[in-house]
Parts: C-alpha cells; sequence; structure tokens
C-alpha cells in the first residue's frame, strides 16, 4: 500500500511539471535538417525537479551561442599561425533560420545526478531521446549546477548555468566556447604546450583555449607534422581541403593521416590491452562521449558499433 501511495504521489509531482513544459515555440526534438553536413545541435536541458527558465524560447541560448560564433571568428582570424581565414562552428537551423535548440527534461532529480552529471545525461540523450547522429555534436545548456563549469568530448558537451563558476554572462560565454574545444578533438598529445592525455595546456598558458580570455592558441594552428590542428575541423566553416573527423580519432581509434609519435604511442597501448580493462584517461585526444561503459569491463566499445574497437 506505501509503494502505490508513494508512485502516486510522483505521478502527481512529474505529470503537471511535465505538462507545463509545453509552451509555444518549443521542440521537443531535433527538427528536420537544412543540411546533411557535419553540425552542432544544441538542447536546453533541465533536471525533473528543475526550474523552467525558458532559456530555449526567450532568447537568451541563441544570444550567448551566436556571440560565441562571433568570437570564434575574430579569434581563429587572428591566430598567428592560421591561414588568416574567420572561421566559426557549423550550428544546427531549423528551416526559418533560427537555431534548432530541443527542450529536454531528464527522468532523474538534481541530487540524482552523477558527480559528473554527463555520465547520466549523455546515455540519457543517446539511448531515450535518440541524439545519435554522428555528424552531430549535442551540446547541452543545463539548467542547474554541477562540479565543473562545463564539461565536453567529443560527441557531446555540456555547460551547467547554475554552476558558480558561470555567475556572469561572460562565463558563459567563454565555458562555451572552451567546451566547444574539446569537442573537436582538443588538445590531441602533440599539439605544443598541450599536457599528455590532459587535453589542455599546461598551467602556464591558460588563455589560448577560450576559457579564461578570448584568443585560441596551438590548438587551432601549429607546425607539427602529423598532429591534427583544429583549423581542419570538419565543425568549422569555411572547411579546409581534407578535413578531419573527431568521432574517427576518438571513437573509432582511427588516425588516419596522422602519425605524430605521441599519438601512435598513446594508440600502441590502447591496442595492446585489447581485451582489457581501458581506462577513460588513457586517450591521445578528448574522451569520446560514445563509450559504452556497461561494456568497459574489457575493451573499447562505443554505442552503435558491436564489435571492440581496440581489437580491430
Amino acid at each position: 500500500m506505501k509503494k502505490i501511495i508513494f508512485y502516486l504521489s510522483l505521478i502527481l509531482f512529474v505529470t503537471p511539471l511535465f505538462a507545463a513544459d509545453e509552451k509555444p515555440g518549443r521542440f521537443f526534438e531535433d527538427q528536420p535538417d537544412v543540411t546533411d553536413d557535419y553540425q552542432i545541435h544544441f538542447n536546453y536541458l533541465l533536471a525533473a525537479d528543475s526550474e523552467d527558465r525558458e532559456m530555449d524560447i526567450n532568447g537568451e541560448m541563441e544570444k550567448i551561442l551566436l556571440e560565441a560564433n562571433e568570437v570564434m571568428l575574430k579569434a581563429t582570424a587572428g591566430n598567428k599561425k592560421g591561414d588568416g581565414v574567420a572561421r566559426k562552428y557549423k550550428f544546427d537551423y531549423r528551416a526559418n533560420g533560427k537555431l534548432d535548440i530541443t527542450f529536454i527534461r531528464m527522468d532523474m532529480k538534481h541530487k540524482e545526478l552523477h558527480k559528473w552529471a554527463n555520465n547520466d545525461i549523455i546515455p540519457f540523450l543517446n539511448n531515450v531521446k535518440n541524439q545519435k547522429n554522428i555528424k552531430k555534436i549535442y551540446y547541452n545548456f543545463a539548467d542547474f549546477s554541477n562540479v565543473d563549469g562545463g564539461e565536453a568530448g567529443v560527441g557531446y558537451g555540456t555547460t551547467y548555468l547554475k554552476s558558480k563558476s558561470n555567475g556572469s554572462y561572460e562565463r558563459k560565454l567563454l565555458v562555451t566556447l572552451h567546451e566547444f574545444l574539446h569537442t573537436q578533438g582538443m588538445g590531441y598529445d602533440c599539439v605544443p604546450g598541450v599536457k599528455s592525455g590532459n587535453g589542455h595546456y599546461s598551467s602556464d598558458k591558460p588563455g589560448l583555449m577560450l576559457g579564461s580570455g578570448k584568443k585560441i592558441g596551438s590548438v587551432y594552428a601549429h607546425t607539427k607534422e602529423g598532429c591534427p590542428q583544429m583549423m581542419d575541423s570538419v565543425y568549422l566553416i569555411p572547411t579546409r581541403n581534407d578535413p578531419y573527423d573527431p568521432y574517427q580519432h576518438a571513437c573509432l581509434l582511427d588516425l588516419g593521416k596522422y602519425n605524430h609519435p605521441k599519438l601512435l604511442k598513446k594508440l600502441d597501448k590502447i591496442k595492446k590491452l585489447k581485451d582489457k580493462k581501458i581506462k577513460g584517461n588513457l586517450r591521445f585526444s578528448s574522451s569520446c562521449r560514445y563509450r559504452d561503459w556497461e561494456r568497459a569491463k574489457g575493451g573499447y566499445y562505443i554505442w552503435g558499433v558491436d564489435d571492440n574497437i581496440a581489437a580491430r
């Protein structure tokens, strides 16, 4: 009897809250694409008990994201080792020219989420909301707090709007720009100044990954042969000839033309482990967020692929 009362009370709490999410101009699914090109899709994401501040429909998210691309144009054009071309990210737009933003309410309360909430958010997006197009980055503005201001890897990323480090508009902008870099695989071990397996510069260069300033350093362009530079990402426009797809590198462990010794050394370590447990910190770029951790006791598995990638 007590269980019945509990579930009834849960239904009474959740149903009105979810019904109230229905608002003019709001979309609950990824809308039809106007292009089949690589692109970044955005979600306004809430926990089951989060307040809906309507950032997907009141223009606040769009304002931040469009300004982020303006910052990218200036930062890329001003990069000393780049080609002088201003580039921005390919965003997912609806047919009416507005950013395609999906409203997502999770089935877990804020306090029930993992310490690093992406550990719960990403499987929910992939398995429940069917957001698993490998030619898209799924990026969330999560309207709750977390231990980090943002967290991202190849495939998925999140800015936590109510985290202490995101108290201002400027911080939300910069944190988002910084996490965008990780969705592109940056920083690779071979990029000058990047700490191996960490994905970031050493502490004496904090302003060159956009998180604490509006400049982008060697992660964007450098002269290291056989090492990816973000200038060549498929997610940037104008897109250069022979661009790289970060999913191929981080998730499929296929480096293609990139043969820098630091990359090959780390890849060899992963391949040697083969059927053993491969920890998330054993990587040569930012992490693949398509990792299927339920199958991670032996090998390197990702959603949508049956076999062990490390054993190929």
